[in-house]
């Protein structure tokens, strides 16, 4: 889902990722290193933000997951006819409302 230039997630409320989340705050807090990759597909995104609309819950956990050392990652890919290539540089990401 894109806004304006702003990729956002998700697009339908998601238990499953809630889920996630609170796995990778859990796997960081017992010292491993915890990370969740967004890819934006869509050409005009340019930024991410998570869904406060679609999802709060979700939303609220990101928050707390990057509160607690979870790194985001935010990256873009180039959508051919040929094939699919990672841009090399990270996105930009908002988590507020």
């Amino acid at each position: 889902l894109v806004v304006g230039t702003e990729a956002r997630f998700p697009d339908a409320p998601t238990e499953r990722g809630t889920k996630h989340l609170k796995e990778l705050i859990k796997l960081k807090k017992d010292g491993y290193r915890a990370v969740v990759f967004f890819l934006i597909q869509h050409p005009l995104g340019e930024s991410f933000a998570p869904n406060w609309e679609n999802d709060s819950v979700f939303s609220k956990t990101l928050n707390d997951a990057y509160e607690n050392g979870v790194e985001i990652l935010v990256y873009k890919c180039d959508n051919r006819l040929d094939g699919i290539d990672l841009v090399p540089e990270s996105v930009d990401f908002d988590l507020g409302r």
